[in-house]
């Protein structure tokens, strides 16, 4: 529900249980002579794209760890009604956020210029303007806010949050210029710095006694640390500068993305609002460690690939129609091969990694999360078509199916919160569904596919969660809740998911293989030898995003679940 950054995953929050102008040209760290022809050269694109995830990836193994670890240890510290009032103070401080710089973010990667020029300058300077009036309004509205989530003695947590606000407003253009050059090391660097950061201000503020406090300094922080790593890496030298010849184009593009992701958040995190405003802040703070998981290891994941598959399909788009549509279906299979099997798993180990986890405390978070694994699951669909959308131009296509499924979503939520979190999970699992088919339906209109060819290429994903299931359920039914019940569930379902995967033919295996392949190469190239001496093939494949994006190329919400 909350976000982690700029298009990120649902803000830092997540990571908590809880969500002037320089000319100075930044080159490229690898193959600078021959970027113009990168651009359309799909052997180039494919080989940034497998480094760029290499160290996406990094970057997110890093984080995840340092997240998981923190939120357990957390959780064991603080109460849950903690957890809710700061789920509740990122779900707001998140609609905030998205509108920033107007999505002015988007368009410095979509318009693919070099170095820092005047359109850099432009959007900082909107940056700034924006986040100073966003955390004014913030801070003013604090106490209506508290009241609104009934918790008014707790109106300075809200208040802090402005201080974020204004951290991510001088920061979201830097992590933009390294997405748009492909210096994901750089960015990967930035994120790890974040992750060690909150984790260990949180943990040690909470041993301290400072309760809900230390998620908030953590975030803030954390912030700081990671925004100032982003300015070394770009030697970003900030000037004021604005005009409308050069604003407005951005903003053509800029202010449909920046709607979107308003949309997107609202959708995404309305449940928040609507269970912290229904049920209280201890609900909430269930609702929200029902996410834990779930948010770890599925949404963070496909926001990896999502700010990897954005730039990567910017480049991709002129290689020609026809890759353009090999990209998505590629993204697809290999996205839901990973989120349908994980989202089927974690619903099966939802009880007793609920109690293990995260303590005796915690157990009415279970069910909760079972439903919520499998609708994030259906959610990598949407993560493999809403970076072609954005990268060909059209976000403003996304508008109104966001826009009329944010209404739906929250009428369900509204109507389902008086039955208890549970409701609010199941409503939030069948509206994956349905938003999924016509998320896809509208994705292949639009780029040449068909329902077929979509299916075909989730065939793989549907036959390995159907092997996890067969083998998973029964040994959830027959072992009693523990960790005995936990290490069983984990082994069948590892058992079930290579049994199907192998029944889903070669094509899937081979293709594993060769993405394996790919990224160890990538390794052995940043030890020294050039990629095109590791005999990988310059044109097809590419496990992440690539001429014909083969990986998870997710997007779909921009930003990950304000936990």
């Amino acid at each position: 529900m909350l976000r982690d950054g700029p298009p990120q995953p649902r803000n830092p929050a997540v990571d908590f249980g809880i969500r002037w102008k320089c000319y100075r040209t930044v080159i490229p760290e690898s193959e600078p002579a021959a970027e113009d022809a990168g651009r359309a050269d799909p052997g180039m694109i494919r080989r940034r794209a497998v480094k760029g995830f290499s160290w996406a990836a990094i970057s997110f193994g890093g984080n995840k760890l340092l997240v998981f670890v923190s939120t357990m240890v957390l959780t064991w510290l603080l109460a849950p009604a903690d957890f809710g009032v700061v789920a509740a103070g990122l779900a707001v401080i998140g609609y905030l956020e998205v509108t920033l710089d107007l999505g002015m973010s988007s368009a410095i990667v979509y318009q693919q210029e070099e170095g820092q020029s005047r359109s850099v300058a432009v959007a900082f300077t909107t940056n700034v303007t924006l986040c100073a009036v966003l955390a004014g309004l913030n801070f003013l509205a604090a106490p209506a806010v508290a009241g609104f989530f009934r918790v008014p003695d707790s109106a300075a947590i809200f208040r802090a949050l402005s201080i974020y606000i204004l951290i991510r407003g001088v920061g979201a253009l830097q992590t933009a210029l390294l997405q748009r050059d492909l210096r994901f090391r750089e960015k990967a660097a930035a994120d790890v710095t974040r992750a060690m950061v909150r984790g260990g201000v949180g943990i040690g503020l909470a041993l301290g006694g400072a309760g809900a406090w230390a998620l908030i300094w953590a975030l803030i922080v954390a912030e700081i640390a990671g925004t100032a790593v982003s300015w070394f890496q770009t030697r970003f030298r900030p000037r004021l500068a604005f005009d409308r010849a050069t604003a407005l184009p951005m903003l053509r593009f800029g202010a449909p993305v920046a709607a979107l992701q308003l949309l997107s958040e609202l959708g995404g995190n309305s449940d928040y609002l609507v269970v912290g405003h229904q049920l209280g802040s201890a609900a909430l703070g269930f609702y929200t460690i029902a996410y834990r998981l779930p948010e770890l290891l599925l949404s963070n994941a496909y926001w990896i690939f999502s700010s990897v598959a954005f730039p990567i399909f910017s480049k991709a788009r002129t290689a020609g129609p026809a890759a353009f549509r090999g990209s998505m279906l590629k993204a697809l299979r290999l996205i839901t091969m990973f989120g349908f099997p994980v989202g089927v798993g974690l619903a099966l180990v939802s009880r007793d990694a609920v109690l293990v986890l995260f303590g005796g405390n915690w157990t009415d978070a279970g069910m909760p999360m079972a439903l919520i694994s499998l609708a994030i699951g259906l959610g990598s669909v949407g993560y493999a078509s809403g970076d072609i959308f954005k990268a060909a131009g059209r976000p403003g296509l996304l508008l109104w199916i966001n826009g009329i499924s944010t209404v739906i979503s929250l009428i369900g939520f509204v109507v389902a919160a008086p039955y208890g979190i549970e409701a609010v999970a199941g409503v939030h699992l069948c509206f994956k569904l349905v938003y999924a088919y016509v998320r896809l339906a509208l994705a292949n209109r639009f780029i040449g596919t068909s329902m077929r060819d979509a299916l075909g290429a989730m065939r793989p994903a549907l036959t390995i969660s159907a092997g996890i299931a067969l083998f998973g359920l029964p040994v959830r039914f027959l072992i009693p809740t523990g960790q005995l019940a936990l290490a069983a569930i984990i082994l069948a379902g590892i058992a079930g998911a290579g049994l199907g995967l192998l029944a889903s033919g070669r094509g899937p295996v081979d293709e594993l293989r060769e993405l394996a392949g790919d990224l160890v190469s990538r390794k052995v190239a940043a030890t020294g030898k050039p990629a095109e001496a590791t005999g990988l093939p310059v044109a097809d494949d590419v496990s992440r995003k690539t001429d014909a994006d083969p990986a998870p190329q997710v997007e779909v919400e921009s930003t990950p679940r304000p936990d």
